[in-house]
């Protein structure tokens, strides 16, 4: 309701102009902050599934240098499978339906955090009013014109035109660590369950031959790719090598395309999984993803699968999302368009270009006319 009625930027701006009369000016700590004098922070993560794993460099990072720190995060439901099993994490709140705000609140402020960090360029009213309401003496966020005021660590970053690892490893900088010495590999958590899940969901030829994992799942229209651009591709792709094996996945609402891929080709499996953890696991036991551009892109670069991505006509996407650490091709639509502008020709070549390239499998680069040209990034 809060995010209706502040729409307005006029709104908003009113709003935090009045909050910031009634709330105490933070108290500014202009010299770095010795890593062990916070025992415990919190970080507000109530992000995506993929946006959540783009984090994992900066947990990964507060739980190197400050050992001894409990670490907390607040998650919405999307993120709570993959913070429960987060190495790096040591506590999980979750932050869901309004009804259940108060008693978040209260497990939050009982938490008694030295340390709250907001990991977002433009977070919502709700949730600069969680960071104030956690009571932590010192608040790190990136920087926004009507949020500096509450916080003591505003950080300096390109919300349009850098990665988005890049200004979240940056927060690290109000610790003393150089931000530039931070790996950004992403990580994901693992369950035993869900790897002898993918363990015994593999096929005898899947093991023996090349196999490939396809994606077709995305949360929207302009990132979806048609039944013939899958069609077309995996045609050609039996041409090229006619034991090659593809373990398909995606959402229940994607069944049918699934399906009709199964039935058409021998050579594709429609795999459905339990969670992501488990899909996850699948993909990793595959020689490569093919895939448009959804969370599981970064869970995939987690585990170190090299892959090809579909993305849309906002190029933009790739420098803000794109895979990190991990040998990939994307494959961009024509400005202003869809994925599915994207011509089955193109993902073909880059697939063969990075299979040959790592060695994955016997494949053979076939010539090309110019007039197929991939879009390489």
């Amino acid at each position: 309701m809060s995010g209706r009625f502040l729409s307005s930027g006029r709104r908003r701006s009113f709003f935090f102009h009045t909050l910031a009369r009634w709330l105490p000016k933070p108290k500014h700590h202009h010299d770095a902050m010795q890593p062990s004098r916070a025992e415990r922070i919190l970080v507000l993560a109530p992000v995506h599934r993929g946006d959540y794993l783009i984090l994992s460099p900066l947990l990964h990072a507060l739980s190197k240098e400050m050992p001894r720190t409990r670490i907390a995060v607040m998650v919405k439901p999307a993120g709570y499978e993959l913070a429960l099993v987060d190495p790096n994490v040591d506590k999980v709140f979750l932050w869901n339906k309004i009804t259940t705000w108060p008693r978040t609140l209260y497990q939050i402020k009982k938490y008694k955090a030295d340390v709250v960090m907001m990991p977002k360029g433009h977070p919502s009213v709700t949730e600069l009013l969680v960071m104030l309401l956690s009571g932590a003496p010192l608040r790190i966020a990136l920087s926004h014109p009507q949020h500096d005021r509450f916080l003591t660590h505003p950080i300096p970053h390109d919300w349009d035109n850098e990665h988005r690892s890049v200004a979240f490893v940056r927060m690290m900088q109000p610790f003393g660590v150089d931000p530039t010495s931070i790996s950004r590999r992403l990580r994901i958590g693992t369950t035993p369950e869900a790897e002898e899940w993918a363990d015994g969901h593999l096929t005898k030829q899947e093991h023996e031959h090349s196999c490939l994992a396809l994606n077709v799942s995305a949360l929207s229209e302009s990132r979806v790719w048609t039944l013939q651009g899958w069609r077309a591709f995996i045609r050609e792709m039996v041409s090229i090598e006619p034991n090659v094996r593809f373990v398909a996945l995606g959402m229940p609402s994607d069944q049918s395309l699934l399906r009709s891929l199964e039935e058409e080709f021998e050579q594709v499996r429609y795999q459905p999984t339990p969670g992501m953890l488990e899909a996850t696991a699948l993909i990793a036991r595959c020689d490569a993803l093919i895939t448009v551009d959804t969370g599981i892109v970064q869970a995939a670069a987690a585990r170190g699968v090299p892959m090809v991505v579909l993305y849309n006509g906002d190029h933009e996407v790739y420098t803000r999302f794109g895979p990190q650490s991990v040998p990939h091709r994307a494959v961009l639509a024509e400005r202003g368009h869809p994925v599915a502008a994207i011509q089955a020709s193109e993902v073909l070549h880059e697939t063969v270009h990075l299979l040959v390239e790592r060695k994955l499998g016997n494949w053979i680069i076939r010539p090309r006319s110019a007039s197929n040209s991939a879009v390489i990034r």
